[in-house]
């Protein structure tokens, strides 16, 4: 029983007037019979609290869920973990989905291993044709969960902030992830959601395991961070910059046994390669809306693309047959979706709620 408690992951969900989303969620894990708790910090309107305690009503003795109500506003992680019971939890939103057994797993790894503070498995992200939770599926991609596992505190924050993907999505331990909030930047903010995910990269080793672990729904009901030029150029930078280097710095000299000159030296060194990646990257994302650059010559990638929509048998042979010579980079998003997959099983689970499939079958069960 001892074992079985360890290897149990708080899932903590923040919510805010998206009670579709939110059953959605918890009726998939009700379906998986998750072991895994749930702590659900709630930020809506009298209207959708009512609507939400239905859903949670129905799901009594199929889910465990602790619910709590916070005004707007409010850091509704940093509440949770100071009353969670397990070892490990994640943080998501309620529109996304975790696999339950690559949770355990995640736990189960961490339990043997004190040299790593987070775990998890590979992601996948969707959209709908349509708005809304439910819908035919009109793309899918890779969400990546990278593995950090340098020695040393300071190449591992170097490393983290060349991919800088969400760590706290995977499985982490709370004693690590209670340090997080600790510091004085302001909520739902580039800053405070930077920070929170290289202190954790910081503290410990990141485990990437061979299973799915994360799908999520990307869609136009997000709640979406400032771009990277508006972040730049905010009266506030410098300020926020200087808390993020010291806080991180301290960490680093603590862990790795040097001066806070040279772990500041190294916070700044990390954070320009993150600058140049994720402005490049962001910059390319808005060049992918010039008119220019549609009217453009097509490159290589464009006119495969166009192929596989024409000829999807020939996409299917590219993907079979000629790309695993050409390289050994996985594609979960495909991957997930070919029946010899060992992430098939999974994904399917997950793709028969959004798709509304499992919606008659859970009302039945009612």
């Amino acid at each position: 029983m001892g074992n079985e408690q360890n290897t149990k992951v708080a899932i903590s969900i923040s919510t805010m007037n998206r009670p579709d989303f939110l059953a959605r969620t918890l009726n998939y894990y009700a379906k998986c019979k998750s072991p895994h708790p749930v702590y659900l910090s709630d930020s809506s309107s009298p209207e959708n609290v009512k609507i939400i305690k239905s859903i949670l009503k129905k799901l009594d003795n199929k889910l465990e869920i602790h619910y709590n109500w916070l005004p707007p506003g409010l850091e509704p992680h940093e509440r949770t973990l100071s009353v969670v019971k397990e070892k490990y939890a994640l943080i998501n939103g309620d529109d996304d989905y975790e696999i339950p057994s690559t949770l355990t797993k995640c736990a189960e790894f961490l339990e043997n291993n004190p040299d790593y503070t987070a775990a998890g498995g590979h992601g996948i992200s969707f959209r709908l044709k349509t708005s809304g939770p439910y819908g035919e599926i009109k793309r899918l991609a890779d969400y990546p969960f990278y593995p950090i596992e340098a020695n040393t505190a300071s190449q591992r924050l170097n490393d983290f902030l060349k991919k800088c993907f969400v760590v706290t999505s995977g499985v982490n331990r709370v004693e690590h992830l209670k340090k997080i909030w600790v510091i004085p930047l302001p909520i739902i903010n580039t800053w405070s959601e930077l920070f929170q995910i290289s202190h954790c990269a910081v503290s410990g080793k990141i485990k990437l395991l061979d299973c799915l672990g994360i799908v999520r729904h990307i869609h136009d009901q997000q709640y979406y961070l400032t771009s990277m030029v508006d972040w730049l150029t905010e009266k506030e930078f410098y300020n926020y910059y200087t808390i993020f280097q010291d806080h991180l710095a301290k960490t680093i000299a603590k862990i790795d046994n040097v001066s806070i000159d040279q772990a500041k030296q190294t916070v700044k060194n990390a954070f320009w390669e993150y600058l140049q990646v994720y402005m490049a990257n962001e910059k390319k994302g808005l060049g992918a809306n010039n008119e220019e650059l549609k009217t453009s010559s097509p490159t290589l990638k464009t006119l495969r693309v166009t192929l596989g929509k024409t000829f999807p048998v020939l996409k299917t042979a590219y993907r079979q047959y000629l790309r695993p010579f050409i390289s050994d980079k996985q594609q979960m998003h495909y991957d997930a979706m070919n029946s010899r997959s060992p992430y098939f099983k999974e994904f399917q689970f997950v793709m028969d709620s959004f798709t509304g499939k499992d919606i008659k079958t859970h009302d039945q069960q009612q």
